[in-house]
């Protein structure tokens, strides 16, 4: 090889790998192979040398040259170009002895994709090395993931190396995926790097790349890869990222289909991959274009979803859970659909360790981090379970669908119930409140006296009820702080609302915490409460599922940190018993 070469790519096979042909996508019996011993280490190596690319163009492959040429007969623009290339896709079997041997895979040139089993190379080993070889000092590109209700990328570059501090990552809730920079002078063949599954060095005039050469650089990037600076440089990495080995994914994905074939869902349930807007009117796990007499769901259940699709056989596995959708049907009859592997939500404990399934991609959290989560949510966030919310209340009610009467269990019961029985408190409950210049959102369900805006959620089991819960907090909060037209709209709703629940109270009292200028409403008096409903007594907070407390931790600093408003929650028992002296037990509700 030249030792003029700029740019090396290398990836890491997984330990797994023992021959050559389980990382090759093409039979490795005629590819050229050679083997050498240097610096006491015994070298093999396989590479597949191929010419890619060469599709041909003409003038008809471009729109503007046709647009050109039909301007006038006189005009006959032409164009012919067959682009080829080389490449090259280099397997090293690095062995230090007999019980200690790596595989490197190292690519040359275009499409090379195309002959390598990415399931067989390490996912994180370029990400890893770069932060441990990394100058944090000096980096130029940064990626990251943030977790959420909705998961989102990002791409930050500098103008020119900058310190980790000038991209403004959020430390709590973002995640790296991908650095790029300079390294430090332990790295003297190095110029720059990327780092993301591989990692791309970009070499220093004057390196020697030749056999020797080559494998200094990768033993060096693998003494690299198994540092630990990237903790200290990097310390939200590895709190809670995705799980990369696909061996690994397979391995949770096997304990989750057992888990949902066996119908044991403590631990599983799902929610929307996307933020849904208020106007769906029922959820299906059939297409309703398809199956005219398809069942109607108010929500999603993974027991609903089981209980709506195939049986499992022996052929069955994580695939045919993969293929499922959920629909959903808007009042106005929209139908859109969402995969169903991507709104299963799961956790799972192996072997000390808590992995977790959010939006289709596994994630392990560190151990510390949860701990951290799990205190700040313990010492933080202020439990108003002894406060004035009732205690242990039917939210049986009937609904009618198409003239038939339905048992449901609903939160607008209690909401209902609580706002009869308290004067302190008016029901906001399904008001439709201008937010964003649409009137079709609720601020809150429950607004007490003392300024504090209550948003109420049944846990159910098999579903993320939550889900929404903390997105709800904080962009309705947002919205009565910042929009002078929502706290207009909830005045107005003050005045002329004629809820039963309502009739009789002082409004001037409600009227008088909610000011239409925002410099006299005093937004740091207001709190906002989550009032979690259950089914099981004796329900705790440290009893939800890690990510309900990671979001719940996420929401109380957002809002105590941007607003200056406490968050808090309250857990209240909740039952389904057919109370007949309840008015709205027997009084069908009509369903959106």
């Amino acid at each position: 090889m030249s030792d003029n070469l700029e740019k090396m790519t290398i990836f890491r096979a997984k330990d797994s790998v023992k021959r050559f042909s389980a990382i090759f996508n093409v039979p490795t019996e005629p590819l050229p192979q050679f083997s050498y011993r240097t610096k006491g280490v015994d070298i093999e190596g396989i590479i597949k040398y191929a010419v890619v690319g060469g599709s041909s163009k003409t003038e008809a492959d471009y729109p503007w040259m046709v647009a050109l040429n039909n301007i006038s007969d006189n005009l006959k623009l032409k164009f012919s170009a067959k682009n080829k290339s080389p490449s090259a896709v280099l397997c090293l079997k690095i062995s230090r002895n007999s019980n200690d041997a790596l595989f490197y895979v190292l690519t040359f040139g275009m499409h090379t994709s195309r002959f390598i089993n990415k399931d067989k190379l390490v996912n994180d080993f370029g990400i890893k090395v770069a932060m441990n070889i990394c100058d944090h000092q000096n980096l130029k590109k940064v990626n990251t993931t943030t977790h959420s209700s909705v998961s989102t990328l990002t791409d930050r570059q500098a103008s020119k190396g900058s310190s980790i501090d000038i991209f403004d990552i959020n430390d709590e809730k973002e995640f790296f995926r991908a650095i790029s920079g300079s390294t430090y002078e332990s790295y003297p063949y190095i110029k720059s790097f990327s780092g993301k599954s591989s990692i791309t060095v970009n070499l220093k005039k004057g390196v020697e790349v030749t056999g020797d050469g080559i494998i200094d650089i990768i033993l060096s990037l693998e003494d690299a890869y198994e540092l630990m600076d990237y903790k200290d440089k990097f310390p939200s990495y590895g709190r809670l990222d995705y799980v990369s080995d696909n061996d690994s994914i397979d391995r949770l994905n096997n304990i989750l289909f057992h888990l949902i074939k066996e119908k044991e869902y403590s631990n599983i349930h799902l929610s929307p991959s996307i933020i849904l807007d208020d106007d769906i009117s029922y959820f299906s796990y059939k297409d309703p274009e398809i199956y005219e007499n398809h069942e109607k769901f108010d929500d999603i259940n993974i027991s609903d979803l089981v209980q709506q699709n195939q049986k499992f056989n022996i052929k069955s596995s994580i695939d045919t859970i993969i293929k499922w959708r959920i629909y959903y049907v808007t009042t106005s009859s929209n139908i859109s659909s969402m995969s169903v592997y991507e709104c299963l939500n799961c956790e799972i404990e192996e072997d000390g360790t808590t992995y977790i399934l959010n939006s289709g991609l596994w994630r392990n959290v560190n151990s510390d981090f949860k701990s951290n989560v799990e205190n700040y949510v313990k010492h933080n966030i202020k439990d108003k379970s002894n406060n004035y919310l009732p205690n242990n209340i039917s939210i049986y009610c009937t609904v009618s669908e198409k003239n038939v009467d339905k048992v449901k269990y609903k939160e607008e019961v209690y909401n209902s119930y609580t706002a009869i029985n308290d004067k302190n408190v008016y029901l906001f409950d399904k008001s439709k409140i201008n937010i964003a210049g649409e009137r079709r959102y609720e601020i809150c369900d429950l607004l007490h006296k003392d300024r504090e805006l209550i948003h109420v959620k049944v846990l159910k089991s098999g579903t993320n009820s939550l889900s929404h819960l903390f997105v709800q907090a904080k962009f309705y909060t947002d919205a009565f702080v910042k929009d002078i037209e929502t706290r207009k709209s909830m005045i107005k709703f003050i005045k002329n609302n004629d809820n039963s629940e309502n009739l009789g109270k002082d409004r001037e009292k409600f009227l008088s915490i909610i000011t239409e200028e925002r410099s006299k409403l005093q937004e740091t008096t207001f709190s906002v409460l989550l009032c979690i409903l259950t089914y099981t007594e004796g329900k705790e907070i440290k009893d939800l599922p890690f990510m309900a407390k990671y979001e719940l931790a996420n929401t109380h600093k957002y809002l105590i940190n941007e607003r200056g408003i406490e968050l808090a929650y309250a857990i209240r028992l909740v039952n389904k018993e057919n109370n007949s002296s309840s008015t709205l037990a027997t009084t069908p509700i009509q369903s959106a």
